[in-house]
């Protein structure tokens, strides 16, 4: 990188229609005035101290074509020329063994909870990020790659983070990334050779995206139930009310009906529906969100909440009919063969699925492979309670979830107490499958039990380049819980939906949320920083 000698002062454009954004400049010294501006296009496009975002969105506002980096001729010689990328304006002569540094911690979109293995980078040209594409139909392990950058690092398991060699100057772009979830910020000050730090609350927070104005979102679908308030849940986690949308109507949460399990007389109960619009009709066979593989590949992540049963035919224990059918399947009232196929062959070229209790049917009773996952139960009623459920850690990933849930004061002991608990599944496959909690959530259900689990698709991976000997690579992801979101929903949503604080288990849903989002990865290797495109 160029060596940073002397400071300039910074060069302003200015416009009537648009707000100013200071992004290029120069300085070795703390002297420094900072990174030349362009104006920026869009709305919403303000100061990082007014809590906008610039360049977050690919259909948001941004930093505006030729936005330059350049020095002044202020009597000085710079040696970063008009043009010039961020990393010209890293200072290399700090004395005494300093750095130019930037610390902080990053939170979930409500500004609560930090967020492990977040990326977090400045961009060698802020107007150059890879775009991020709605949507999911070819195999990428990160969803989309964080592009050219000075400086790059993660968030750790309390959600703190320090970027070494960071450009000196006012106004530095800073994005955070964590799968299709990025926001772009500006840092007001950087000061040379010393560490800045990002407040971790107020306007100068450096959160993820409530909405699609604040940056890029995950296109994501909704399937509601009656027994599990994943909706609502999603609200607490900081998701804005204005991106819950019907199916293709633009928000980034797509919701779809389901169903509200059925009543001892056999009457269908009801599940939430849509406050603002109609959401998709999934209390049929004819659920248009897998109706085909093409069907999913609209999505990146779908979330499928409890409705009280699994709905599916292959899952009645008495062979259909009677009390089999009321209890644990039959009917066939939306889970198809088809669908189980469609969600299988989406899975494999990278979806990601979340899914609470009795969607257990779509791994137990789904293709072999995704049966083979672990040793699945069948049907139990959710309604016990593991008192110190245990964190299984004995993977990296394990280790972190827990240290993850003590800095949040999730945890009771070393473990978690859950309530509202299923007993769907009692020991995975170690092979494939990562088990996250497991415990006894009442008299008929093992010590060891399995409450939360995920694996990586396609089973077994897929070899890298040069084969078997190299590795392997994994495309997708799904996730499987017999933790439930609350109680029954109350109401369509997000109308009906309340502001409260997370529960210890709620908090445990919301990791392993973005723990989906992000780069599919070995759980049993730290996650690794992604590298730069080769130049």
């Amino acid at each position: 990188m160029t060596q940073i000698q002397r400071p300039f002062v910074a060069l302003f454009a200015l416009s009537a229609a648009v707000l100013l954004w200071i992004s290029g400049g120069c300085g070795g010294n703390k002297n420094s005035s900072g990174l030349a501006a362009d104006s920026m296009n869009g709305a919403d496009a303000d100061s990082f101290g007014d809590d906008a975002t610039v360049g977050g969105s690919s259909s948001g506002p941004g930093f505006g074509g030729g936005s330059r980096f350049s020095a002044s001729d202020s009597g000085s010689a710079p040696n970063c020329p008009p043009g010039s990328p961020l990393s010209c304006f890293v200072n290399l002569n700090c004395t005494n063994g300093a750095q130019t540094t930037l610390s902080g911690k990053v939170f979930d979109p409500a500004g609560n909870n930090p967020i492990f293995n977040v990326v977090v980078f400045v961009p060698n040209d802020p107007n150059a990020l890879p775009p991020i594409t709605p949507g999911t139909n070819s195999c990428s392990t990160c969803d989309t790659s964080v592009g050219d950058y000075v400086t790059a690092t993660l968030t750790d398991n309390t959600g703190s983070f320090t970027l070494k060699n960071v450009p000196t100057g006012d106004n530095v772009p800073l994005v955070i990334q964590i799968g299709k979830w990025r926001r772009t910020l500006s840092i007001p000050s950087i000061k040379d050779c010393a560490t800045t730090t990002v407040p971790n609350s107020g306007a100068g927070q450096l959160r993820l995206p409530r909405n699609q104005q604040e940056g890029d979102m995950p296109q994501m679908a909704l399937l509601t139930g009656g027994l599990d308030d994943l909706g609502c849940f999603l609200t607490k986690v900081g998701l804005d009310a204005k991106e819950y949308s019907a199916p293709g109507a633009g928000g980034r949460l797509d919701v779809y009906q389901g169903l509200g399990g059925q009543t001892l007389t056999g009457a269908p109960g009801r599940a939430p529906g849509l406050s603002t619009g109609t959401a998709g009709n999934c209390t049929n066979t004819s659920c248009p969100l897998w109706a085909s593989k093409r069907s999913f590949e609209s999505y990146d992540i779908v979330f499928l909440a409890c409705e009280g049963n699994t709905d599916d035919p292959d899952d009645t224990p008495d062979g259909g009919g009677g009390l089999g059918q009321i209890l644990g399947g039959g009917g066939g009232a939306n889970v198809t063969k088809v669908g189980k196929q469609a969600m299988h062959d989406w899975l494999d070229e990278g979806g990601k699925v979340f899914a609470t209790h009795f969607h257990y049917t779509w791994f137990k009773n789904g293709p072999p492979d995704f049966q083979s996952t672990a040793t699945w139960l069948g049907y139990s009623i959710g309604s016990g309670t593991c008192t110190n459920c245990t964190i299984d850690t004995t993977l990296q990933s394990g280790q972190d979830f827990q240290a993850w849930l003590k800095s949040v004061g999730a945890l009771a002991g070393t473990g978690i107490t859950l309530s509202g608990v299923a007993d769907s599944v009692s020991s995975v496959n170690a092979a494939t499958t990562t088990r996250w909690i497991y415990g006894s959530s009442g008299r008929n259900t093992g010590a060891s039990d399995t409450k939360y689990l995920s694996f990586e698709t396609p089973i077994g991976g897929v070899p890298v380049d040069g084969g078997e000997a190299m590795g392997k690579n994994y495309c997708g992801k799904a996730v499987f819980t017999d933790l439930h979101a609350g109680g029954a929903p109350s109401g369509d949503i997000p109308g009906s939906c309340k502001s409260a604080p997370l529960t210890a288990q709620e908090k445990a849903l919301e990791f392993l949320i973005f723990n989906l989002a992000a780069c599919v990865s070995d759980e049993s290797k730290p996650m690794m920083i992604p590298p730069p495109p080769p130049k």
